[in-house]
């Protein structure tokens, strides 16, 4: 508990940082991959996130998407993902978000999710469940994609690296109700909510991904590798340079979505 009554302060001081931020314009593109921008409220967040974990827990390591790793004595280690939709934002959006988890042994033993235009804070623990605004929330089960919007993202690129998106992509649109795209966190929230069955995306990072494993799990629903594999999280700080392609999903849903069409994990070069 005492680690959710920290995530709980820290997302919503992320939330007040990102909503009277004056300058949402993306001050940077990061060198190493033009989908992802930098802005003011990025950086801002950042600082004042770390600043804050690691006074209260020296020891602890910490994986931040702005400042990168910083490693600690101790087995535990906080992932920190300051704005997810960092572009969303920039453009003026309110399909952004920001995330934290704590990972032991492997493990994603908390975590939370803030969507600040929406007032919202998910809070999950493993074993206690995932709350909303404190109160209990819970995936339900599906069994037919073809009653389910299911949410892709897609980042830009050349064709040639995105055909199996669109391989996908073109899968699914023939088996769902509707394709959703935010490209955020925003989407994989909507699955743990119940309003979208699924979410996949081929390029994400461990920061993009950690907290979400908790939350979505402890609501009931299912977080994994496209293929239906767990995700690993041991070592986070080791794995920083890693891709996490995540399938976020219903309890059911799963063998729907475990198609030759839709399984494919690996990420273009």
């Amino acid at each position: 508990m005492a680690h959710l009554e920290f995530i709980d302060d820290c997302l919503r001081r992320a939330a007040a940082l990102a909503r009277r931020s004056a300058d949402r314009s993306a001050v940077a593109v990061k060198p190493d991959d033009p989908n992802q921008v930098v802005t003011p409220a990025d950086l801002a967040i950042s600082a004042e996130l770390v600043g804050r974990i690691t006074a209260r827990f020296p020891d602890d390591s910490v994986l931040d998407e702005e400042t990168g790793p910083r490693r600690g004595p101790s087995g535990t280690t906080w992932v920190l993902d300051p704005l997810d939709g960092s572009s969303n934002y920039a453009a003026g959006t309110a399909l952004y978000g920001t995330m934290l988890a704590v990972v032991e042994h492997g493990r994603v033993v908390a975590a939370g999710i803030a969507l600040p235009e929406f007032d919202e804070v998910l809070l999950a623990e493993r074993g206690g469940g995932t709350h909303l605004n404190g109160v209990r929330v819970r995936t339900p089960a599906r069994t037919e994609l073809a009653d389910c919007l299911v949410a892709h993202g897609l980042d830009t690129g050349p064709p040639a690296e995105l055909s199996e998106d669109f391989r996908r992509l073109s899968w699914l649109a023939s088996r769902c109700l509707g394709i959703r795209m935010s490209n955020s966190v925003f989407d994989a929230v909507q699955v743990v909510k119940g309003a979208y069955g699924a979410f996949l995306h081929r390029r994400t990072r461990i920061w993009d991904v950690a907290a979400i494993d908790c939350v979505a799990r402890e609501a009931g629903g299912c977080c994994t590798a496209p293929d239906g594999e767990p995700l690993d999280f041991t070592d986070p700080i080791a794995r920083a340079a890693d891709w996490y392609p995540v399938r976020v999903c219903a309890d059911g849903l799963q063998p729907a979505l475990t198609g030759d069409g839709a399984a494919g994990a690996g990420v273009a070069d």
